[in-house]
């Protein structure tokens, strides 16, 4: 059986499912390829679906309540796709023809083909999770064929049987994303067999958190009113979810909103039956939802001054759960996600954790399992614990130590090799989604799969392997990175720095069809690329309680760098909208919850921010249009609105009503959420004469150009072949005609004549077969309407030595000498490390790091001998001093305290060593900057002489992630990108 995936590190190579239509998601951990649909089938076949009957499914009452559901969701699954139902049965089935299901040691069914040497389950037995799917010919009197699915434990068998769901074409979102599947008229799976297992990461899940203005809301009002929360019946499609996702812990939901989730004992009994296990957050210990259970005053959760109290607590829940399948989390922070309380010092507060964690497992002992070593328990060292567990905290051996992220994508701590043999091992909590300071994400998922990719395979390098735990928010619409967390978390082989861009074309695939994969690929990969570069809820560029100021985007310099967010965001809008337009009915609801949503209110936010930022500047400049920039910026809000309220009201019949918030109630975290931009009066009532004036405004300079003194564009260049800028416009209302000549016939306008009724931008390039080489030359181009003109200087720089085919790599362009990391001309592997790029992960591009990230740390006088080296042919035309700044990813280093370590230098001159952040702690405002910019920049100064130069960036510690370089000689224009790439075009 193929399933055209590696599993547990095994190449499969037999075949499984074929289909008579289009291959479905190849890259996704399921074949549609071993189904097929011809009028025909061969010896070994299995029919599970052929001429309009469908197999029976047998599974043993004495299995497991969630393998007995697992089996009806096959049923419901094989129905979807071919509308006949399976028949689910217990004993004799009417078909010649059944799908066996059951666990080993609990499935009669199963355990007799293993006696009688029908199956081979010597690769799953006694293995954690893991699955076999088989064909069997004439496995009993009277069966002429069977597909048997069996599994070493519970869970192991319900992912056995959502592996096959996946592979006729059901995704694992049908249900919470409306994807429905492609329609086939029989399903025919060939002969063979595949095993699945053992999982990564032994637990994996999610936690359901700060849901107060989505989920809670769309559970109590629409999916379960009868309850009015979140409550079982949301619990059980959770964990249906979780289970296609070959999941298995769930941190439940802990919001003051919503019932704390062991006060209803159905909701504990739903997750028993679907085999999820039970966790609770890092401020939750023992399975106690403080917010919602500590009845007695706040001060009273004091283990210092009430330790008998707070003992009992958490002994009752332990007597409750105690039979259930639980993963306990020790330790103790406040009421909600606050400091512990009773504790002077950092000394004494150490000391108090470890009585706590002491008294915890004594609890442990006396409810659960004498031998409390064999209890799954966790540490998660979150926010200020993190420094106690810095400064000598103990934890037991047999406890996994679960290091959080700093919020923001960031794995915060990982263990030296000597930590990494404990018993208990290591593990992540990770976010997609999060409500705190600096600002909050809580609306749209724009964290990078390759961003995902990059931390969580470096801390499964790093031995990280027993627990990952996601905060998924309220869980929509963080589909694409919540599966691709988990795809990782059960087979981290699956997605490699080789394959990593497949991802989003293999999902597309799945959801929509292979003709539009690639399509609707480059549309989120451009969504993930502009959203790491800056969230849709970081607009906002002042941290709170400092004086609110614009954005660091420049709508001046280079290019016009916010102009050029902009038409990214709508260019990717335009396509997604194309792409919904043309998709069938039954596929418009997934499109639009999973693509077309978070790309338009991206750009319609963007447009909101940056719209109101052009509308003032425009004023200062007395353009007549910053009126409309203003009313644009509203209008953008005014649509976020109308496409919130239809995913709220009319989307799939009204499922998701109140399912989706673009930001928090009015006045509800105030210091945690970015405050939509005002428009000011000022320009709302600017007083524009009715006669037409002209107006010029030109790249490089806020300041218009005046009658008197003409406009100077900067230099453009014969290597880097740029454009320039000049926007012509109206001071006024008439309308009246302009015109604009040049003076040379090497410069070239992108619109020569027009009406001063719209702002015009032309662009200014140049034709360099007419340019005269001869250096630094420059040019005129004039505006006229018939009563005013403007001059507007253009210089090129067009040397008859070198040329552009004399060189490579990078030239200096106005002073500065900019690089895009992955774009290096050559590189040199040491002792088997070296850098290497990662797709997806930056804020310009792509960016490089150093594999393997286990590598050794270089010694400083080694450097030039032993690191590996990246290298960037350059060449510089005024030599001097130049400013060298590294942009890099704001990761944590491998090493506490050491900083994000690299080292520069020029051609073969000795390399200086660059140390980043050392002193950054998370939460000081330099971190929250950083976090917010996606960027830390390491500072250095290097000299050049005029000619060519190699640049190198060396190695100095594994886990810096390198995004761009920049050279800059003088003063640096304002920018939040950084200059644009100046490579060598010939």
């Amino acid at each position: 059986m193929n399933l055209l995936f590696r599993i547990a590190g095994s190449n499969i190579c037999s075949e499984l499912v074929r289909v008579g239509f289009a291959l479905l998601a190849i890259s996704l951990s399921l074949s549609a390829q071993a189904v097929k649909s011809y009028s025909k089938y061969g010896p070994g076949d299995f029919p599970l679906v052929y001429q309009n009957r469908a197999a029976d499914v047998l599974v043993s009452p004495e299995d497991f309540r969630v393998v007995q559901i697992a089996a009806g969701d096959l049923a419901a699954d094989v129905e979807r796709v071919t509308g006949k139902r399976p028949t689910v049965v217990n004993g004799a089935s009417a078909t010649r023809n059944v799908v066996v299901i059951g666990t080993l040691g609990h499935s009669a069914a199963v355990d007799g083909l293993v006696k009688s040497g029908k199956i081979n389950v010597s690769r799953i037995e006694g293995k954690w999770e893991s699955f076999i799917i088989t064909t069997v010919r004439a496995p009993s009197p009277g069966i002429d064929t069977a597909l048997v699915i069996a599994g070493s434990d519970r869970r192991g068998t319900a992912f056995g049987v959502y592996q096959l769901s996946q592979a006729i074409g059901v995704s694992p979102w049908y249900w919470w994303a409306d994807v429905t599947p492609e329609h086939k008229f029989q399903l025919i799976i060939s002969p063979g067999q595949t095993y699945g297992g053992e999982p990564s990461v032994k637990y994996r899940g999610i936690f359901l958190n700060d849901e107060d203005w989505g989920l809670q809301p769309w559970a109590a009002k629409t999916l379960e009113p009868e309850t009015g929360d979140l409550g079982p019946k949301t619990y059980a499609r959770i964990f249906e979810l979780l289970l296609r996702l070959k999941a298995n812990i769930v941190w439940p939901a802990m919001h003051e909103v919503t019932h704390p989730f062991n006060t209803n004992p159905a909701n504990r009994q739903v997750a028993d039956d679907y085999g999820i296990v039970l966790g609770s957050s890092h401020a939750e210990p023992m399975l106690r939802n403080n917010v919602g259970e500590w009845k007695r005053p706040p001060d009273d959760y004091n283990f210092v001054t009430n330790q008998v109290g707070v003992t009992e607590y958490w002994d009752q829940r332990a007597g409750e759960n105690g039979k259930f399948e639980n993963v306990y989390t020790l330790g103790m922070r406040g009421i909600h996600d606050s400091p512990i309380q009773g504790t002077r010092d950092q000394p004494e507060r150490i000391k108090v954790l470890e009585k706590i964690i002491e008294v915890q497992r004594q609890i442990l002992t006396k409810r659960v399992d004498p031998n409390v070593t064999a209890i799954p328990q966790i540490f998660c060292p979150y926010k200020e614990v993190l420094a106690d567990y810095r400064s000598g905290l103990k934890v037991p051996d047999d406890v996994t130590v679960v290091f959080p992220d700093d919020n923001f994508g960031y794995v915060r701590q990982f263990p030296t090799p000597a930590e990494q043999k404990r018993k208990g091992g290591f593990g992540v909590y990770y976010h997609l989604s999060y409500l705190g300071r600096p600002l909050s994400y809580l609306w749209l998922n724009t964290t990078p799969p390759g961003l995902i990719w990059e931390e969580m395979s470096k801390a499964y390098d790093h031995n990280m392997r027993q627990f990952w735990v996601l905060n998924v928010g309220d869980l929509k619409p963080g589909e694409i990175g919540l599966e691709f967390f988990m795809q990782m978390a059960w087979d981290i082989k699956k997605w490699r720095r080789e394959n990593l861009g497949e991802y989003l074309r293999g999902w597309a695939s799945r959801e929509f069809g292979a003709a539009q994969a690639r399509e609707i690929a480059e549309v989120m990969d451009g969504y993930y690329r502009l959203g790491y570069a800056r969230k849709p809820e970081h607009l906002q560029w002042y941290l709170p309680n400092e004086s609110p100021r614009p954005s660091e985007f420049s709508a001046v310099d280079l290019g016009d760098e916010m102009q050029t967010r902009l038409d990214a965001y709508q260019g990717l809008r335009n396509r997604a909208e194309a792409v919904f337009t043309s998709l069938p009915p039954e596929k418009k609801d997934a499109f639009y919850e999973l693509v077309l949503y978070p790309v338009r209110s991206a750009s319609l936010v963007n447009q909101r921010f940056f719209a109101t930022e052009k509308a003032v500047l425009y004023a200062r400049q007395d353009r007549a249009s910053a009126l409309s920039w203003a009313i644009r910026a509203k209008a953008a809000t005014v649509q976020i609105e109308a496409d919130t309220k239809y995913f709220n009201e009319q989307l799939a019949n009204g499922k998701w009503r109140f399912i989706m918030s673009p930001e928090m109630g009015q006045g509800q975290w105030p210091s945690m959420r970015s405050s939509p931009p005002r428009v000011p009066e000022s320009v709302l009532n600017r007083n524009i004469p009715e006669v037409a004036a002209l107006g010029v405004a030109i790249e490089g300079d806020e300041k218009p150009v005046e009658l008197d003194r003409p406009g100077r564009l900067k230099q453009l260049d014969v290597f880097t072949k740029g454009t320039r800028f000049i926007d012509v416009y109206n001071q006024g209302r008439a309308p009246v005609r302009w015109n604009a000549t040049a003076n040379r016939p090497w410069i070239r306008l992108s619109q020569t004549k027009g009406e001063l009724k719209n702002d015009t931008r032309v662009v200014v390039s140049i034709d360099w077969r007419l340019a005269p080489m001869s250096g630094e030359v420059q040019g005129e181009v004039e505006i006229k309407t018939p009563t005013e003109s403007r001059r507007v200087i253009v210089t090129i720089n067009n040397p008859t030595s070198p040329r552009p085919a004399d060189l490579k790599g990078f030239v200096e362009s106005n002073g500065v000498i900019s690089i895009e990391a992955e774009n290096f001309t050559a590189k040199t592997e040491r002792d088997g490390s070296g850098w290497q790029t990662v797709f997806g992960l930056g804020r310009t591009g792509d960016s490089v790091t150093i594999f393997p990230t286990t590598a050794g740390s270089i010694e400083p006088t080694d450097l030039a001998s032993k690191s590996p080296v990246l290298q960037y042919q350059i060449y510089s035309f005024t030599g001097g001093d130049f400013d060298a700044r590294c942009y890099l990813l704001p990761t944590q280093p491998l090493a506490i305290g050491r900083g994000l370590r690299y080292a520069i230098g020029i051609d073969d001159h000795p390399p200086q060593m660059v140390v980043v952040g050392a002193d950054v702690e998370v939460s000081s405002p330099l971190w929250a900057r950083n976090v917010l910019n996606a960027t830390t920049i390491g500072a250095s100064q290097v000299k050049l002489s005029p000619g060519r130069h190699v640049l190198k960036i060396y190695m100095v510690d594994a886990g810096v992630v390198v995004d761009k370089i920049v050279l800059q000689a003088g003063a640096s224009v304002m920018s939040y990108l950084g200059p644009p790439e100046t490579i060598i075009r010939h």
